[in-house]
């Protein structure tokens, strides 16, 4: 009997490119959607205080404290901002602020440089140890150092005064650190080179670290200045005379003066804030650098 050979079957044609691609589960995009709307709710619950204080410092002292509170106000009032400078001399106060944090920024920089370049590339005995119990000192609050500064800046006269709002925030152990590692971080190769050359140390700092360092120096100087601008309690502390107020002292003047205008209260803080949220906003990658940097 014949046997009958089957014929192979013929191939399926190919599926439509369309039908060919890879569709992306829908379990896989929950995670990514899932973040981004934590990142939204975390932004309202941040950004929202900020907003809040701009949209009542356009209202009138009124509808301000007003019971429900709305919010857009229903006049806008502008003129707010140019009262908070007929209340309170608002003009001095920047111009203070502006000296102090500019001062102590400058400070800061130049001694944390130093410091840094010190310990990371000199060799001299107890430096381990020097660097150690710097770190540790970073670890005291300031409250246990409160009194004796205090204390200190009142026998040498420096109460109310620029030298005592500017020189004791020059040392910055932060900053010492930050750019210890970016030093230690440096290749020694250069270094070595210049040594061959003839350079001493003040000449290997002066012309090869220091303008190596430039990133880190402008990083620095941001965290820096944001700090000094906001060291309200320091400041409170230190001056009781209005012709040395900062702005954040003068905040308080302002709400002692006009207390039942709450509006011109957020004006004023809405012009405090405002550097440092530009300065943040334009320079946020130079402050994630430094930190980033001064950690490697």
């Amino acid at each position: 009997m014949a046997t009958t050979v089957e014929s192979p079957a013929a191939p399926l044609p190919a599926p439509p490119v369309a039908m060919r691609r890879r569709r992306r589960p829908l379990s896989s995009a929950a995670p990514g959607l899932g973040r981004h709307l934590v990142l939204v709710v975390a932004s309202v619950l941040f950004f929202g205080p900020f907003l809040w204080m701009v949209l009542v410092s356009f209202k009138s002292s009124t509808e301000a404290l007003s019971s429900p509170p709305t919010f857009l106000p229903t006049v806008w009032h502008p003129e707010n901002y140019l009262d908070v400078f007929r209340v309170a001399p608002f003009g001095r106060f920047y111009l203070n602020s502006v000296v102090v944090a500019v001062a102590a920024t400058a400070g800061q920089v130049l001694t944390s440089l130093m410091a840094g370049f010190a310990f990371a590339r000199l060799r001299f005995k107890g430096r381990n140890l020097l660097f150690v119990v710097l770190l540790a000192a970073l670890m005291v609050p300031f409250e246990l150092v409160f009194t004796p500064l205090v204390s200190l800046l009142s026998s040498l006269n420096w109460l109310n005064s620029y030298q005592g709002l500017i020189v004791p925030n020059i040392p910055s152990i932060l900053g010492v650190f930050l750019f210890r590692q970016f030093f230690a971080a440096f290749p020694a190769e250069i270094e070595d080179a210049s040594r061959i050359d003839g350079a001493g140390v003040w000449t290997r700092f002066r012309l090869i670290m220091a303008p190596m360092a430039l990133p880190m120096i402008a990083s620095f100087a941001i965290l820096s200045f944001v700090y000094n601008w906001n060291n309200f309690f320091f400041q409170f502390v230190v001056v009781n005379r209005t012709e040395f107020f900062t702005v954040q002292i003068g905040l308080t003047l302002l709400q002692g003066q006009e207390a039942s205008d709450f509006n011109l209260l957020m004006a004023g803080s809405t012009l405090a804030v405002l550097p440092v949220l530009l300065v943040f906003l334009l320079f946020q990658n130079q402050i994630v650098k430094a930190i980033s940097g001064g950690l490697r």
